[in-house]
């Protein structure tokens, strides 16, 4: 009898002591996720890739956010082809822009929001295949000759932001624009 109420004893300390490991062990968990999302400490700050993107660089001083119908002088810079509320009282806008690709290059090449918009751009392949990588937003789009795709991403970081052909050479082609994300 003592030898059965032994091992019921044993049995139930072995199960309290799962069920505070496994607290345990989640709480830690759940505090090292917290910290991977957020930068250190789980503290809100900037993301790592924000910190050592390749692609990623300050935002330019002095810079204009274009509107529709807008005359700008620097011909690679998009204006928006509709600018309009994202959602019912919310500054946020959704700007919609249209990027061609033709003779190796992306037409206009930079596309300029503020943090929070929903960016969606329709991009055309004009004389022949072309991809758009966006590796800060981790998209992809590819078209074929007189083709037309859509990305589209909500501008969640400053910075300026290069794109590229990827099948053009990427990174260092001269197939490659910026996405300007301002204040």
């Amino acid at each position: 009898m003592d030898n059965l109420k032994n091992k019921k004893n044993i049995i139930l300390i072995a199960v309290v002591l799962l069920v505070v490991l496994a607290i345990a062990g989640w709480q830690y968990y759940a505090k090292f996720a917290k910290q991977k999302l957020t930068g250190t400490g789980g503290k809100p700050s900037e993301t790592t890739a924000e910190k050592v993107s390749p692609t990623r660089e300050e935002v330019p001083t002095d810079i204009k956010i274009p509107e529709v119908g807008e005359q700008v002088s620097d011909k690679s810079i998009a204006v928006p082809k509709v600018v309009t509320e994202a959602a019912p009282g919310v500054s946020a806008k959704l700007r919609i822009f249209d990027i061609k690709a033709e003779n190796n290059k992306f037409e206009p090449s930079t596309i300029i929001a503020k943090i929070g918009d929903t960016v969606h751009v329709n991009f055309t392949a004009v004389d022949k295949t072309y991809d758009i990588t966006f590796p800060d937003y981790g998209m992809k789009q590819t078209a074929n000759k007189g083709e037309t795709k859509i990305l589209e991403f909500q501008a969640v970081s400053e910075g300026k932001f290069t794109y590229y052909c990827e099948s053009c050479g990427g990174l260092n082609s001269n197939v490659k624009g910026y996405i300007i994300v301002a204040k």
